[in-house]
């Protein structure tokens, strides 16, 4: 029988040239026409329901064609709760070996309800199957004899058990959809994406909500849940808002920090620095000396690993913690019995690593000389230490910004887009004249608030706030605001902490309840979107100390400049205007946090 072709369809686009249609395109032809093979009573359970919709949206729907799409489907309906695993894509393998491993981690399995459960890992020890993998297709098989897996036993009480705690996952993330499909929708394109990754793929990020579009309308258009129509129009809302949002998250990214806040940060340098990675030996408190929970700990003897077994144990040696310390306490034991009568060395008994330098040849080319061949770096820019010309040049031209203004408090937290305002036309015309008339200068000096004139003529306002769900377990992607290091200015640091200010003295900062305005380019501004998250470094703007300022100014004349009690760059009172500095992530604006399920002490309780 002669298998007949899917016709492709066309597509004429915008400049009249003819493209293919999109997988979506193709779908939306003739979907209000799609039902499912007979009607559902809605008397069934839920679940049941919900597993033959699932299996009559597939049909007709060439999703096979579409391996990423079809991976994708699968993802949506595990978080449903409909299949309890993923299968592999499909690949050729050319190796042998590799198959073999494949099947000895195949044969591994003893329980056919021990499927791929994302959501929760178990808290007990998952089934191992050592095997050796290689790329070599000219070693022998029997050069690396496969082991043997070692397969847990038990007991038949055990096993129901494994069983009831397998249903129990699969009923959870059932009733998560059902019982609140806008919340479930939410936790899929938000927390689960970035959870498993695919928040990072623009293809994830613009099929994934469509595909929940075309879901969900097939859900409504069959009454398959009568009694929650109104919830599912909601969940559909949401997955149009994602439709627009998800792939706009990558524009975002790569338009934050824009050259406003680039040239911020080369004035007044990094607030980031030490602050990228938080200290490998804080807990989640931040104290020193607390025990990290993450940190692998390998206690107990090592057991054999199968490179050892497959290639000798004369030949391979697993490097523990304790042969490192060995090894550490020898060479430190030839160090020192290079010198020990602490005279001069025989030259030819000299050991490797305390030979002395030779001393520098004046006609022998530096290191750093570009001329010579063999010092010359591949790319000539890498360090090229020219001083770069600051963005800001381009927008204010000859600024007083340097002077009148610093730094003032550092904060590294998650905010939400709250109102964006575009700077007045007629003000960023008036900002350039003055900046010709110099009319930032005073005749006493600088003038701070002509300078705040000019940045508010000249650039848009994005009012941010807080982000008030933080830190709902302990992987979250929103974390609790932090103020950081290099932070100046009053601050309260904790949520209900209470602060008593001086009159006349400026309001602490509060970033769990302070709205703070960054100062984007106009530009920038179009491409941001109210309601969506950024997390971020913000860095706030402050006027510099003019009493400090002065003071500077006199060690100058006296050619004390950068004396130790100068102290130019103190800051002094904080303005309105904000930068920004390392942009972290770019949620969108439903982002909801996706709280593992239960685990097998929540289900069975606490092991024996």
């Amino acid at each position: 029988m002669e298998r007949r072709k899917r016709k492709k369809t066309a597509k004429v686009g915008a400049n009249g040239v003819v493209r293919r249609a999109m997988w979506y395109e193709e779908w939306a032809e003739g979907e209000e026409l799609r039902r499912t093979a007979g009607v559902i009573d809605p008397s069934l359970p839920r679940i049941d329901r919900l597993h033959q919709a699932a299996y009559d949206f597939k049909q007709g729907r060439p999703l096979h064609t579409n391996q990423e799409l079809s991976q994708l489907w699968d993802r949506w309906r595990l978080y449903l709760g409909l299949i309890s695993g993923m299968a592999p894509p499909a690949t050729r393998k050319k190796n042998s070996q590799m198959r073999d491993a494949l099947a000895a981690m195949a044969e591994a399995g003893d329980d056919d309800d021990d499927d791929e459960e994302e959501e929760m890992p178990a808290t007990r020890p998952p089934k191992k199957a050592d095997v050796v993998v290689t790329n070599d297709d000219n070693i022998p098989a029997k050069a690396a004899p496969a082991v043997q897996p070692s397969k847990p036993f038990f007991t038949e009480e055990q096993r129901e058990q494994r069983r009831e705690y397998f249903r129990e996952v699969r009923d959870t993330k059932a009733d998560r959809f059902l019982n609140d499909p806008e919340t479930a929708v939410k936790i899929f394109l938000s927390g689960y994406y970035r959870d498993r990754g695919m928040i990072f793929s623009e293809k994830y990020c613009r099929d994934g909500p469509i595909l929940l579009n075309f879901f969900l309308n097939f859900l409504l258009r069959n009454r398959v849940f009568p009694e929650s129509e109104k919830d599912l129009r909601k969940a559909v809302a949401i997955t149009e808002q994602a439709q627009k949002e998800l792939p706009h998250s990558f524009v975002v990214s790569r338009t934050v920090p824009d050259e406003f806040s680039q040239g911020c940060e080369l004035l007044f340098g990094t607030k980031t620095r030490t602050n990228i990675w938080q200290d490998a030996d804080q807990g989640t408190s931040g104290d020193e000396g607390e025990p990290d929970a993450k940190r692998q700990k390998v206690d107990g003897p090592i057991a054999p690993t199968v490179l050892q077994e497959a290639a000798g144990f004369d030949k391979i040696e697993v490097v523990t913690p304790d042969t490192m310390a060995a090894m550490e306490q020898d060479a430190q034991e030839v160090r020192a019995g290079a010198n020990l009568n602490g005279g001069e060395e025989d030259p030819s008994e000299m050991t490797w690593g305390t030979e002395p330098a030779p001393a520098p040849d004046a006609n022998a080319p530096s290191w750093g000389d570009m001329n010579a061949a063999w010092t010359a770096p591949e790319d000539p820019d890498i360090w090229d230490t020219t001083p770069k010309s600051n963005p800001l040049g381009g927008f204010l031209g000859a600024t007083a910004l340097p002077l009148t203004h610093t730094t003032g408090i550092v904060e590294r937290s998650t905010r939400r887009v709250k109102a964006i305002t575009p700077p007045p036309p007629h003000a960023a015309v008036v900002g350039k004249k003055k900046a010709r008339r110099g009319a930032t200068q005073a005749e006493d000096g600088p003038d701070a608030a002509a300078v705040e004139r000019d940045l508010e003529g000249r650039f848009a306002k994005v009012v941010l706030i807080p982000w008030h769900e933080w830190d709902l377990y302990d992987k979250a992607d929103v974390t609790k605001p932090r103020i950081l290091p290099e932070s100046r200015g009053p601050v309260v640091k904790e949520e209900d902490e209470v602060v008593e200010t001086e009159e006349g003295a400026p309001k602490p900062h509060n970033p769990f309840k302070d709205e703070i305005t960054l100062l984007v380019e106009p530009a920038t501004a179009e491409k941001l979107l109210v309601g969506i998250g950024i997390e971020a470094t913000w860095i706030q703007l402050a006027r510099t100390d003019p009493e400090a300022f002065l003071k500077a100014d006199a060690d100058a004349q006296q050619n004390i400049q950068g004396a130790p009690d100068s102290d130019a760059g103190a800051s002094g009172e904080p303005t309105q205007y904000w930068y920004m500095e390392q942009t972290l992530a770019v949620l969108p604006s439903f982002h909801t946090e996706m709280v593992p399920l239960p685990t097998t002490e929540d289900v069975f309780g606490p092991e024996e």
